[in-house]
């Protein structure tokens, strides 16, 4: 059981957003039920879930008129639509964390370590709302069973921790989201335990803390994006609390929703991949194509996130080729009558 008292155990509270002071108490009470912000905003106490339907994996999917699931959706979307995405949350499931055993113990685990955090830090453990977008049988695998090495594969900064999103940055989460065959896609909020961090670079070869002084990494010490969490401490030090599942709807900024690339700025050149392919072949050997094509075919098959495949069509052909590629095709267009 863990407190849900924001008094009576700070530590496993965390505000969600770094403008308001809304604090999301952790779960649970020894009967399964579960308390929102309600009761620390206004004391109206617990959420009742008893006709709620729990699934087998501990999430309980919240109603609409629910405190918790304005708070986290009105944020989520804000945050997407001032980088000039329009999207719209289609259901917001709670982890109770009371599956099973294991799932209990994973959260008393996690308050284990916030209060020797606390003790070494003296008193901060410096708690954190963070994103976690990948596919629908990703999520539901961490949930049941936590994070694994697949999660940290993939995500293309470090190879030796799992990457977070800063919960006012999901652009990055938002993108390794992998739409279900519904076109939903899926990214967990997750509290975070942090305690001091350190800077860690792109691509960097550390696998742990540099020295005891630190419990974690980020991409930028001032102003961080990204929180990196080390292997050995990928399920004691984040806690998936929330299942988000969205739909990114037409670009504020009219971007394409096509299957194409991108570079820079939003008004920058755009061109399918398919005729990115085949321009390319006039110009990169065999090898080089066949790498490409077999990116595009692992985005379809949903085994990797759409930014994984352009990162990699990236390091294949270099930004100037690519450039040059673009801008032929964009004149070319232009020529035949298109916009």
């Amino acid at each position: 059981m863990i407190n849900d008292d924001k008094s009576g155990d700070e530590g496993t509270s965390s505000s969600f957003g770094s403008e308001g002071g809304v604090y999301i108490p952790a779960v649970v009470d020894g009967d399964g039920s579960v308390s929102d912000c309600e009761s620390v905003i206004s004391g109206s106490g617990d959420v009742d879930v008893e006709h709620q339907s729990i699934e087998s994996n501990g999430l309980v999917r919240l109603d609409a008129s629910d405190k918790l699931y304005g708070i986290i959706g009105k944020k989520f979307v804000m945050k997407l639509s001032e980088i000039g995405i329009n999207a719209r949350v289609e259901c917001i499931k709670r982890n109770l964390f009371n599956s099973n055993a294991i799932a209990q113990a994973r959260i008393s685990s996690f308050q284990i370590f916030v209060k020797a955090v606390e003790k070494k830090n003296g008193g901060d453990a410096n708690i954190k709302y963070a994103w976690f977008g990948a596919s629908k049988d990703e999520i539901d695998n961490i949930v049941l069973h936590g994070f694994s090495y697949d999660n940290i594969r993939k995500n293309g900064f470090i190879d030796h921790g799992i990457v977070v999103s800063a919960d006012h940055s999901p652009l990055e989460s938002v993108e390794s989201a992998i739409a279900d065959e519904d076109g939903i896609k899926h990214i967990m909020l997750c509290r975070v335990l942090l305690g001091k961090t350190e800077l860690v670079n792109r691509g960097s070869t550390q696998s742990h803390p540099s020295s005891d002084n630190f419990q974690s990494g980020v991409d930028d010490l001032v102003s961080p994006k990204k929180y990196i969490v080390w292997s050995s401490q990928m399920n004691t030090h984040i806690l998936p609390e929330f299942v988000i599942s969205f739909k990114t709807l037409m670009n504020v900024n009219n971007r394409p929703k096509q299957d194409g690339v991108h570079v820079e700025k939003p008004v920058s050149p755009w061109i399918p991949i398919p005729d990115l392919i085949a321009a390319l072949s006039k110009i990169l050997p065999p090898k080089a194509i066949k790498e490409m094509t077999q990116f595009r075919k692992s985005y379809i098959e949903r085994k990797i996130s759409r930014r994984d495949m352009i990162r990699g069509i990236r390091q294949i052909t270099g930004d100037k080729m690519l450039l040059m590629v673009l801008k032929n095709f964009t004149e070319q267009r232009r020529c035949n009558g298109f916009r």
